[in-house]
């Protein structure tokens, strides 16, 4: 009897007084380590070039022509007014944001953790699992949207969680805004805003379900009208540069259009990969690649050592047992995540772990439970190995990456920057290089192109009448590169090895005669 209590898996405490961790410390911890991944990451990320130019157009010219480079400008303009009020450069306000919203995550995470039912060990254990996480740390020294909305998600869901044990205007309020928060971020918050409250008609315990659910609805859906009536004016009326739904016109786009999509790529896949007998399961297999697109990088997100561990607690019976109430409204915004995710790739046809983000924050709110009752349950031996083993573990792959082997691109920027004339025109595929060298670049005419340079260098194009060529080449075209090279009599200026990560060639176009020594 005593042997069995003994690796019993502890129940949820069931209390709301859980003693809280102080979270000054996550705060600075956090910023120490957004802090330490900026250090040793040379190159900014490819949206945040997006968003720079975005916030230096909003300076200059205001929100529609911010609005025109970026459809949803919330991010640039956020961090213009911090350069605006504070005089630090753009990039480093931007920088200053990103890390200030992975802090509020990890805040939100940990205060998630300890509404759940979490003790202090518990809330230790989700500190260390939110700040040592791979994955959703890998932005850190990148300007993006993603930390901003994963928090604002996971308050949004505190709030609902504390609106169960007291529905009071207060949780209602705060739910609502930092629901339509985090929609300006991502607009896929609008999913969560209009089926999280359904989530309560599942509940067991909570009384007026139905009149709880009309309530957080109601100030929802004339939001939502809004949003959809500018939408369409602007979609109408607006010239097409300064449309503000830009990526959400392309998925509207791609969903009424995704039927007849989807035969064509069930007819590429039956002609090139099934047997004449298997043609009729096309569809089939189509769905069933997307499927595993899909699941791979929910893994990639939840990272494969969680992912493992959270099966091992579910057939291990390990899994904390929540409130119920709780348990079915983290589940169900675990569903609408994945049901988001589901449509986004059906539509799109491919998945990032980036994106699936929004389901690992939930799914890894298990994790602090799990690992605390293996602590509690386990044997010395299995203790160690699993839960100091791997949180030491995703801690150093947190802290160490390859991101300073993209130094390269770098060197090649501040050559630009320091030996080319300030009035130089160039070509490049690359977005780092395009900014930071601060030349003559025509941004409409390489996205247009899609930052190929394949497509930038093709026969038509006006590469010609520009002074200066900088290409970021993958492994895999140097020999293509080297006979666009000898096709047109070129010779490389300088070269940036790189490694596996390929090269930056800069080539200074014969028509200048400019001396790039100068």
């Amino acid at each position: 009897m005593n042997a069995k209590q003994e690796h019993t898996v502890p129940a949820h405490p069931a209390r709301d007084t859980a003693p809280s961790t102080d979270y000054r410390i996550i705060i600075v911890l956090s910023l120490l380590l957004s802090l330490w991944l900026i250090a040793i990451d040379p190159v900014l990320n490819k949206d945040a070039i997006l968003y720079l130019r975005s916030a230096e157009a909003y300076l200059q010219d205001g929100v529609l022509a911010s609005q025109r480079l970026f459809a949803r400008p919330l991010l640039p303009i956020c961090f213009a007014l911090v350069h605006q009020l504070t005089g630090i450069p753009l990039v480093y306000a931007g920088l200053l944001l990103t890390s200030v919203y992975y802090a509020i995550l990890c805040v939100a995470f940990v205060a998630t953790v300890a509404t759940l039912g979490g003790n202090r060990r518990v809330q230790l254990f989700a500190a260390i699992v939110v700040l040592s996480h791979p994955a959703l740390n890998d932005q850190r020294s990148s300007i993006v949207r993603d930390p901003a909305y994963w928090g604002l998600i996971l308050l949004a869901f505190r709030e609902l969680l504390l609106y169960l044990r007291n529905p009071a205007l207060r949780h209602q309020l705060l739910w609502t805004i930092y629901i339509l928060l985090a929609s300006l971020f991502r607009f896929e918050g609008l999913f969560f805003a209009l089926l999280a409250p359904l989530s309560l008609l599942a509940t067991r315990d909570f009384a007026r379900r139905g009149r709880r659910c009309l309530q957080l609805l109601l100030p929802i859906l004339p939001v939502l009208g809004a949003t959809v009536v500018v939408f369409l004016l602007y979609q109408q009326g607006a010239d097409s540069g300064a449309r503000p739904g830009g990526g959400i016109a392309n998925y509207l786009q791609r969903l009424l259009s995704f039927p007849g999509k989807f035969n064509q790529i069930a007819d590429v896949t039956a002609q090139s990969m099934l047997d004449l007998n298997s043609r009729e399961d096309a569809s089939l297999a189509v769905l069933a690649a997307l499927t595993a697109i899909l699941l791979v990088n929910l893994c990639r997100a939840l990272s494969w050592p969680w992912t493992l561990l959270l099966l091992w607690g579910t057939r291990a019976h390990q899994v904390p047992r929540l409130r119920h109430d709780d348990a079915v409204l983290l589940l169900a915004h675990m569903l609408i995540a994945l049901l988001y995710l589901a449509a986004f790739t059906l539509i799109n046809h491919f998945m990032l772990d980036r994106y699936a983000g929004q389901f690992a924050i939930f799914g890894l709110l298990f994790l602090p439970f799990i690992l605390d009752a293996i602590w509690s349950t386990g044997r010395r031996s299995l203790r160690i190995f699993l839960v100091v083993g791997l949180l030491l573990l995703m801690s150093l792959d947190t802290l160490h990456n390859n991101d300073y082997q993209k130094a390269f691109i770098r060197d090649a920027g501040n050559w630009l920057l320091e030996n080319t004339p300030a009035d130089a025109s160039l070509v490049s595929n690359n977005h780092y290089l395009a900014y930071i060298s601060m030349r003559q670049f025509d941004w409409d005419l390489a996205a247009s192109r899609k930052f190929t340079w394949q497509k930038l260098l093709a026969p038509g194009e006006h590469w010609q009448s520009r002074d200066y060529l900088a290409m970021r080449i993958e492994p895999q075209d140097v020999i293509a590169w080297e006979r666009f090279l000898r096709l047109h009599g070129l010779t490389e200026t300088i070269v940036f090895e790189g490694g596996r990560r390929g090269k930056v060639c800069i080539v200074q176009l014969p028509r200048t005669g400019i001396d790039s020594e100068r």
